[in-house]
């Protein structure tokens, strides 16, 4: 998987979408059509203008209410977004989820032609991969989500920064390049040259996750990933994802979502794109 991918799609009926999460984080900007957006035990009606914006650990799923239904679905690795963005303040979107967190986003159809545009342009230099696209592409990102920050500041206001938030941050970014590693909450303090106590508090206070429940998440949605995108033996794909134990794997894997490795493959190859 890149960086960075993006694509425009469109179902005119009988569309379906099961139950899953994302190894990555996910925005999706409706162009027609009216959709409820199901995430976690939260809900949303969704119409033209309106963006979703997922991160790597929440249940969604959605129903069309009216077709055609056709939108932008933008994936982003965390690493990458968080090295183009860097500002604290719009990060925080992808992480902190209180209780009156919105997943849904919407704009004026002004600022909504001008995001359109830049879509656009984010999409042609995807696929046409000229040299630096991935540059361009950070660029685009940041003004993506400066404008989004601009014009929904409301949804903004419950993420405010400071400095313990900053620390949190900084270890999510940190986990995101290196949770397939043999990780201790020791060894990621003494990386970020931080108190392993001050850390666990901070980022259980940012993200709602200790950091070993954070980087188990990460694994279990990278696994996913494989399983259903690669044909690789789960063993292989137990190493790829951190677990040397492939016994443990299995355990860990089931615990979190219900299945088996093996079964969730299979039920995996009626998976349909959001």
């Amino acid at each position: 998987m890149e960086n960075f991918w993006i694509e425009r799609r469109y179902h005119s009926g009988a569309y379906q979408l099961k139950h899953h999460y994302e190894h990555l984080y996910q925005i999706v900007f409706l162009l027609s059509g009216k959709v409820r957006y199901f995430v976690g035990d939260k809900q949303y009606l969704v119409e033209k203008g309106g963006m979703i914006l997922l991160n790597t650990l929440e249940d969604h799923t959605l129903e069309v209410l009216e077709y055609p239904y056709e939108r932008f679905v933008i994936q982003i690795n965390p690493s990458f977004f968080h090295n183009e963005v860097k500002y604290p303040e719009i990060i925080s979107v992808f992480i902190k989820r209180p209780e009156s967190f919105s997943h849904l986003f919407c704009v004026s159809q002004p600022i909504w032609n001008s995001l359109y545009d830049i879509l656009v342009e984010m999409e042609q230099e995807f696929h046409s991969k000229r040299s630096y696209w991935e540059m361009m592409i950070g660029s685009d990102l940041r003004r993506l989500f400066i404008t989004i920050f601009r014009e929904c500041f409301i949804h903004f206001v419950s993420l405010r920064v400071d400095s313990q938030a900053e620390i949190a941050y900084k270890a999510v970014n940190y986990l995101n390049h290196h949770y397939t590693e043999t990780l201790s909450i020791d060894s990621i303090s003494e990386s970020l040259f931080l108190n392993k106590h001050y850390l666990a508090h901070v980022f259980k206070a940012e993200t709602g996750y200790s950091p070993m429940e954070y980087i188990i998440s990460l694994r279990i949605n990278h696994a996913k990933a494989l399983l259903s995108e690669t044909n690789r033996s789960i063993s292989e794909i137990a190493v790829e994802c951190g677990y040397s134990d492939f016994n443990h794997f299995s355990k860990q894997f089931k615990k979190h979502t219900g299945l088996s490795p093996s079964t969730f493959r299979k039920q995996a190859k009626n998976f349909v794109a959001p």
